[in-house]
């Protein structure tokens, strides 16, 4: 019997996060869905915080040793999920194909499964020094998101782990356009916080 993966994710202490956390547990426990979810201390700014994601995830890995699915802090599961083929990989997250490689949006790291295997693990490390390096940088200029980290290691270690398109039903995003028009039937809903709560967290 194959076993659902435990839904991981985190938000920002005494922040409006706090809210959505409560909505993505009870949409958990509504439907049994095993979940950790954590509070944690803020980084400082929007962008540090969502690149804490990569570290966290190693954490939890090594913690529960089993098959994680991250979900943002902003979604909430609409039904009952299932266990997916892609689940049988290393890593599954939402890509979009049609988009040039150096698209901010080619991968999107709202859902995430990660698998309990070495090279998962090797990806992880590798997207969490990602994230570090280019956080690091004194000359950057631009803001930095995790899912900027995570499309290059995946693009450039492409074959050295199995990284399957993640099923748009466990990643739909709330009147996107493109989701409005092919997701019918979805399981998670992610409803984009940060671009109500992104310049309250930066100016704390």
């Amino acid at each position: 019997m194959t076993i659902f993966p435990l839904v991981v994710s985190y938000y920002t202490k005494d922040t409006l996060y706090q809210l959505e956390a409560h909505n993505l547990i009870a949409s958990c426990e509504k439907w049994d869905i095993p979940h950790h979810v954590e509070a944690i201390d803020s980084f400082g700014s929007w962008e540090l915080n969502c690149c804490y994601k990569p570290f966290f995830l190693i954490s939890k890995l090594e913690e529960f040793k089993r098959p994680l699915l991250w979900i943002d802090i902003d979604a909430v599961f609409l039904k009952k999920p299932v266990f997916l083929p892609e689940f049988e990989g290393d890593m599954a997250v939402r890509l979009h194909p049609s988009l040039p490689n150096h698209h901010p949006s080619k991968v999107i790291s709202n859902s995430i499964f990660i698998n309990a295997t070495p090279p998962a693990q090797t990806l992880l490390k590798m997207w969490a020094a990602q994230c570090y390096r280019e956080l690091s940088n004194p000359d950057r200029k631009e803001e930095y998101w995790d899912q900027i980290g995570l499309r290059d290691v995946i693009l450039a270690h492409a074959g050295k782990a199995r990284v399957a398109p993640l099923n748009l039903a466990y990643a739909a995003i709330h009147e996107h356009p493109e989701d409005q028009k092919n997701v019918l039937d979805p399981v998670v809903m992610h409803y984009q916080a940060s671009r109500r709560y992104k310049k309250m967290i930066n100016q704390e």
